[in-house]
């Protein structure tokens, strides 16, 4: 979580200070914040896709396992059957 925070705040001081790079005319208070709250939405968005790629990853790996151990145990059970 941490890492997440960690991101988001250097992705936006990263990116205004790209945005403050550029000769653009002066922004007015309103225009900046509004430009902050996008970078940021925007940079919460793609974490939060990010995370829930892994989560999805992570549970298929678990389903995955869990089938091939109850397989195995069936297959045990079958052979100790006979």
């Amino acid at each position: 979580m941490k890492r997440i925070y960690s991101l988001l705040i250097g992705g936006c001081f990263l990116s205004l200070a790209v945005a403050g790079c550029q000769n653009q005319k002066p922004m007015d208070a309103a225009m900046m914040s509004m430009k902050a709250d996008s970078v940021a939405k925007s940079r919460m968005q793609m974490v939060a896709d990010s995370m829930m790629r892994e989560c999805t990853s992570n549970q298929a790996m678990w389903v995955q396992m869990k089938a091939d151990s109850m397989y195995n145990a069936s297959v045990a059970a079958m052979s100790a059957s006979k």
